[in-house]
């Protein structure tokens, strides 16, 4: 599926259990397993990021004499690195790393819904990309042996229908919403 699907459903999982900011952290959720592509919004925004990160850990270390600011930016900047040079559906787009994703989500996020909207953008994510005929290796790093639930690609009707009736979803959930107060 394109990115931009998955924001949408990101986006409108997140708003349903969480709230306008579960809607953003659905929206930055749903696209992040596409760190691996190494092309992409996604992926050029991962490595700009992760050289912030080490040059900011780097850089914060020095000044404030902390290891742990210095560890904690070249970290996640290393981490970064090696994310964006993964092949694409593959270690990221697994249920062993979604438990990853969920997990920082649950001890990061104290409010359930925003840590469910963290978790289940990552998991729409995943649910999506399992629909192409490409399919992600759910269960790696057991098996490399992809799932496909179908064979719809990306770009199709059926990537276009789901963007659109998501986004109306989102819709009725926003009027829904508002009209509760």
């Amino acid at each position: 599926m394109r990115l931009r699907t998955h924001i949408v459903v990101g986006t409108v999982w997140g708003f349903w259990v969480g709230g306008p900011l579960g809607g953003a952290l659905g929206a930055f959720a749903g696209a992040v397993p596409d760190v691996d592509l190494d092309v992409g919004s996604v992926g050029r925004g991962a490595r700009a990021l992760g050289a912030l990160a080490i040059a900011g850990g780097a850089l914060g270390g020095y000044l404030l004499g902390s290891l742990e600011v210095a560890g904690a930016g070249l970290g996640a900047g290393f981490l970064l690195w090696a994310l964006v040079r993964l092949p694409h559906r593959g270690p990221t787009h697994s249920l062993a790393m979604a438990g990853l994703w969920s997990g920082l989500g649950a001890l990061l996020l104290p409010d359930p819904g925003l840590a469910g909207a963290w978790a289940g953008g990552y998991l729409s994510h995943l649910l999506l990309d399992a629909l192409t005929p490409q399919g992600i290796p759910w269960l790696w790093p057991l098996t490399g042996a992809r799932l496909r639930l179908a064979r719809w690609r990306t770009g199709s009707l059926w990537d276009h229908g789901i963007l659109w009736l998501s986004g109306l979803a989102g819709l009725g959930l926003l009027g829904w919403r508002l009209l509760r107060g």
